[in-house]
């Protein structure tokens, strides 16, 4: 398994460690499919990939951790809340930092 660290810039972007990028052979102007699957991204090149391809494993895991299709949706809505609320207080912290 090839890993590696990188950081966010302040844009939002990504460096992908180079050899991670090598093993994948990802090239500049590649296409990469991103998900969220509790609190991991993962990435994924997009060569020919389908949805079902990138959903498959991701129902699997669902499908092991004993949960239905109901509860995913659930979760879902859940982590749109924490979404709202995170952009909500990050909102109200950069108010409050930048009227002191």
């Amino acid at each position: 398994m090839i890993t590696g660290t990188t950081r966010l810039s302040s844009r939002g972007q990504v460096v992908i460690p180079e050899p991670v990028r090598m093993t994948v052979k990802l090239r500049e102007g590649d296409e990469l499919l991103v998900v969220v699957i509790g609190d991991a991204i993962v990435m994924k090149k997009l060569a020919s990939v389908t949805f079902e391809e990138v959903a498959r494993p991701i129902w699997r895991a669902v499908k092991e951790m004993g949960l239905s299709r109901r509860e995913v949706d659930e979760l879902i809505e859940e982590a749109k809340i924490v979404d709202k609320i995170n952009k909500l207080f990050s909102a109200v912290s950069t108010e409050h930092l930048t009227n002191y």
